[in-house]
């Protein structure tokens, strides 16, 4: 089906599945760090891991990944596919850390395959050529925009949508690792709400040369990842 002109519903059903850990992006296998964090006894609880997520998620994802979505939606609504090739680029320099980086270009590529089968679109289908070609990276945040562009979906819910399902998806992944029960787990996710979208009007209003991040604790857990003793994540 085209995925052009839909309505408001239409809109919300594409974001509740496409932004969800059911879509088969891969994102369950990867804890961006917080394995690390984990094994280390930094995060031990749900209140540690909420505490450490919003952090992340503010500082992190806001100014980059987040803000890096929405102006991809941008691109897509310009037709510009120079722009997307920039975004991609400033990711690739934004992502330091190797697993980090892999684990953005794996998701975002699964992201395009089954967006591709299951919605189509026109702005994705082009998006997925340029990388094929080489002129973009392919990562997860620029495809994000371009799919919620392609959906009819506005930027700030697509941003929103980007954000709850990042958020989402780690404290999934984090909550199996430690573990947590699931209700203990929705809690979390429920009371980042105001933080989603403060980060959402954060990430909007960040301008295309003040893309960045301020995660060195992160950064440091991401590079010790691929050195701990055993794994069960992939990042």
């Amino acid at each position: 089906m085209s995925i052009t002109n839909t309505s408001e519903d239409e809109g919300l059903l594409y974001l509740l599945q496409a932004a969800t850990s059911a879509f088969p992006t891969g994102a369950f296998s990867h804890s961006f760090g917080f394995e690390t964090l984990i094994d280390e006894g930094a995060v031990t609880d749900g209140e540690s891991l909420e505490l450490c997520s919003a952090l992340w998620l503010r500082y992190g994802v806001a100014t980059a990944d987040a803000a890096v979505c929405a102006w991809a939606w941008l691109a897509a609504d310009a037709n510009d596919e120079a722009l997307l090739g920039i975004l991609d680029e400033q990711l690739n320099a934004l992502r330091i850390t190797r697993e980090t980086r892999q684990a953005s270009l794996s998701t975002g590529t699964a992201f395009m395959n089954a967006a591709r089968d299951a919605f189509g679109g026109h702005g994705l289908a082009r998006y997925r050529a340029l990388v094929g070609e080489g002129a973009c990276g392919g990562h997860y945040a620029t495809a994000f925009g371009v799919a919620g562009h392609d959906a009819g979906i506005s930027r700030h819910s697509t941003t929103v949508a980007f954000l709850h399902g990042s958020l989402s998806s780690l404290i999934s992944v984090a909550a199996r690792i430690i573990p947590l029960g699931q209700v203990a787990t929705q809690r979390i996710i429920s009371n980042a709400r105001p933080a989603i979208l403060d980060c959402a009007r954060i990430a909007l209003g960040t301008g295309l040369m003040d893309l960045g991040t301020s995660t060195a604790w992160f950064d440091h857990a991401s590079m010790a990842h691929e050195r701990l003793y055993s794994r069960l994540c992939i990042s």
